[in-house]
């Protein structure tokens, strides 16, 4: 019985050892506060710096930039200034006080968004492109397509002729949005440029690809489909004008019997259809 009582006691002893023991550590850590105070600041300062290093690299990549199909961005789409005449079908919309004033405004990209308008016979777009991805995008196939069938010429409006003196900057691709098939034809040397061509873009390179754009007659809307390997997959987007609309275009009448008429030839006022037709400059120009 005393052996079993001697066991009991040291059982006993054992279990009320280990409160003690920690007791002791708490009471030691208590009596030094320098100790636990370095410890949570050290584990305040851990949290915040990588939660501050998380920010910045999300600052510093945009949303999307490693995600499949979200390989190449479009940075701008821009009418080429002095690549051809504008037409707009509204006179009450086209309210200019002089010819500076009208070219600017079919070049101002809120302008182009903001109203309807339509490229009388030929335009050149530009359109910026840029690589987003660490693994480089190849863009396969660029091709005009149009949104609907193509309807008459228009007639009337105010015709902002916005076209170069002499010859026009050379450019790189060209199309005629009034054939059966459009497609983009090299300049160059008269080839459909994505039979067999691709232009690749690697992590923030860009490409400015431009089209110029023509119609012998019928008004046309249309928009761009590029076709590109991103991370080994294909993908595909639609590129449009300014305005999330699709681009224009109407045949240009050659008696230039619109409703007024701004040209390089007039600065201080708009044409009237007679002024056009006379072989002097009209007074007041």
């Amino acid at each position: 019985m005393s052996k079993q009582s001697n066991q009991s006691k040291k059982r006993s002893d054992e279990v009320d050892v280990a409160p003690r023991d920690g007791q002791g550590r708490l009471a030691s850590l208590v009596r030094r506060p320098a100790t636990w105070v370095v410890g949570v600041i050290l584990v305040a300062l851990g949290a915040t710096f990588s939660s501050g290093l998380q920010s910045l690299f999300a600052g510093l990549l945009p949303d999307g930039w490693s995600e499949p199909g979200s390989g190449i961005k479009v940075v701008d789409v821009d009418r080429k200034p002095l690549s051809g005449p504008v037409l707009i079908p509204s006179v009450a919309s086209a309210k200019f006080r002089n010819f500076s004033e009208a070219a600017a405004a079919i070049n101002d990209p809120d302008w182009e968004a903001e109203h309807e308008w339509y490229a009388a016979g030929r335009i050149t777009w530009e359109v910026t492109l840029v690589g987003r991805h660490s693994d480089p995008v190849v863009i396969t196939d660029l091709r005009p397509e149009r949104t609907g069938p193509c309807t008459k010429r228009i007639e009337d409006g105010v015709l902002v002729d916005d076209t170069p003196q002499g010859e026009g900057q050379k450019i790189e691709l060209k199309t005629a949005i009034d054939d059966a098939v459009p497609q983009l034809i090299s300049v160059a040397d008269g080839s459909a440029y994505f039979d067999g061509g691709t232009v690749t873009l690697a992590k923030g390179e860009t490409v400015v690809i431009s089209i110029a754009a023509t119609s012998a007659g019928p008004t046309c809307e249309w928009v761009l489909e590029a076709d590109y390997v991103d991370h080994g997959e294909r993908e595909s987007m639609t590129i449009k004008a300014p305005g999330d609309r699709p681009f224009a275009i109407t045949g240009h009448r050659d008696d230039r019997a619109y409703s007024l008429i701004w040209s390089l030839s007039c600065l201080g006022r708009a044409q009237t259809p007679e002024d056009a037709s006379v072989t002097d400059t009209p007074p007041g120009c």
